[in-house]
């Protein structure tokens, strides 16, 4: 986990230094990367729309309040996604997981656990994008259920559901896999 940027690095960032933007993107980056190739079937537009939206709402993060930089990039990263996935909703509401490229291997699947994170990978494709979501979102970032709830507008009850049965999925997939 990258450390915290400093006040100076924020606000240079905010008004627009190149090299302030190009160390938080270096910093924080990789994490708004994994978030959109986990959760979206267009990672790369995702990505670029969520750092302009990042550096256009900079001075918008309360550097003295409780939440961690990190969790103020993680928290815009998802509700972008959300919001993303209820246009394509809109757009295409009966659009096929057949139409996700597969993911290619990056950085972080180098890291010795190649083989289990494909497989999860490719299970998590295999998903729903309701269910893939909860499942990344709370599994992965560790966001609390009730804030879920909350973002995606379902029942608290709803979600656990969704929740239960993608990790069931989940598991019956990457043991088929081995």
């Amino acid at each position: 986990m990258p450390a915290e940027p400093s006040h100076d690095l924020l606000r240079r960032a905010t008004a627009g230094e190149r090299d302030a933007r190009a160390r938080l993107l270096e910093a924080y980056g990789p994490r708004v990367w994994g978030q959109c190739r986990r959760s979206c079937p267009e990672p790369e537009d995702a990505y670029q729309e969520i750092w302009e939206k990042l550096f256009g709402r900079l001075d918008r993060f309360d550097v003295k309040g409780s939440a961690s930089f990190g969790t103020w990039v993680s928290r815009v990263t998802h509700h972008h996604l959300i919001d993303r996935a209820r246009s394509r909703a809109r757009r295409r509401p009966s659009a096929s997981l057949d139409a996700i490229p597969p993911i290619a291997p990056t950085a972080e699947v180098r890291l010795g656990h190649r083989l289990e994170l494909e497989g999860v990978e490719q299970a998590l494709l295999a998903m729903s994008e309701d269910q893939r979501r909860v499942v990344v979102a709370h599994c992965m970032q560790g966001v609390p259920l009730t804030q879920l709830a909350a973002d995606e507008n379902v029942p608290l009850g709803t979600l656990k559901a969704r929740l239960h049965r993608a990790r069931a999925e989940l598991y019956r997939r990457t043991r088929r896999a081995r």
